[in-house]
């Protein structure tokens, strides 16, 4: 007996369900830099690392830091009832030994799945390195204006493409896909936004981040920015290191940009730009030292 090859629509509909299946859990593990896991993993063996540098290399794994988050905002730390949307204050809040508890537990899940992460770690690399240029830049931004928290910003980055690295981490079920990189790259772009924010929403993740990534492609064209989303476009607009995935060049990347910001002289867009991107060092020097 012949089985007949899947067809495009046909893995379209199975991935679709299995994604929904998963995501309905809440329970997520997916790696998104296996040199982050690593990095993370060292630092935690370190009993006396600083609060600082703990908070630091969080930031350096997106599911991880939005762990961090819903724990901060559970009922059993926010007596408060004040929300936190950045590591630091989420780190301050739950304390250096659950901190590291979460840590190790997520990062020992995260390295238990590597193998199955392996077809795709080359493209996972490029991605989280995007993503670093992405959020060290909305940290450089925001340090400039008024409206938006930094450390917010940095978060924000960090977890701008999450959908992507969730796709990623499930194409090892599909064979298929690993070796039709065009039909994967489609399924990735067309569905990326949609299972970024579930993904977030499954996490407990604050609505002011969700709902600044749903808005990140429509800019309000306010100057100077002071919304989050205006913020993360920017910071998108300028970075470096490309996404794996864009379909956008860097020229129409500049023209999107000029065309959000038409009431805006655009020295000024630039020169905001300008010394966003040498902070941008400092940032990333922050992340990663």
């Amino acid at each position: 007996m012949i089985v007949a090859e899947p067809t495009s629509a046909g893995r379209r509909v199975q991935f679709s369900a299995d994604l929904e299946r998963e995501l309905a859990s809440g329970e997520l593990v997916f790696p998104t830099s296996m040199q982050a896991a690593v990095k993370i993993r060292r630092a935690l063996d370190e009993e006396d690392a600083s609060t600082a540098t703990v908070a630091r290399i969080i930031n350096l794994e997106p599911l991880l830091s939005v762990k961090m988050l819903r724990m901060a905002n559970s009922a059993f730390f926010n007596t408060s009832g004040q929300e936190v949307t950045d590591v630091h204050r989420a780190l301050m809040r739950v304390g250096m030994n659950n901190a590291r508890v979460l840590a190790l537990a997520v990062i020992g899940d995260q390295m238990a799945t590597a193998s199955e992460f392996a077809p795709v770690w080359r493209l996972a690399e490029q991605l989280w390195r995007h993503t670093l240029d992405v959020a060290s830049l909305a940290y450089a931004i925001a340090l400039q204006i008024e409206d938006v928290s930094p450390d917010t910003a940095l978060l924000a980055g960090m977890v701008h493409d999450i959908g992507q690295f969730y796709l990623l981490s499930r194409v090892h079920a599909y064979p298929e896909l690993l070796q039709e990189q065009d039909e994967m790259s489609e399924f990735i772009l067309s569905w990326q936004k949609e299972v970024g924010q579930q993904v977030l929403k499954s996490l407990g993740t604050p609505e002011l981040i969700i709902r600044a990534l749903d808005e990140q492609e429509n800019p309000s064209g306010a100057w100077p920015p002071n919304k989050l989303a205006d913020v993360l476009f920017l910071a998108n607009s300028a970075a470096g290191t490309p996404n794996p995935f864009s379909t956008l060049s860097l020229e129409m990347q500049i023209a999107l940009r000029q065309a959000a910001f038409a009431g805006v002289d655009r020295e000024v867009v630039n020169q905001l730009l300008d010394e966003a991107r040498v902070q941008r060092a400092v940032a990333l020097s922050m992340l990663t030292a």
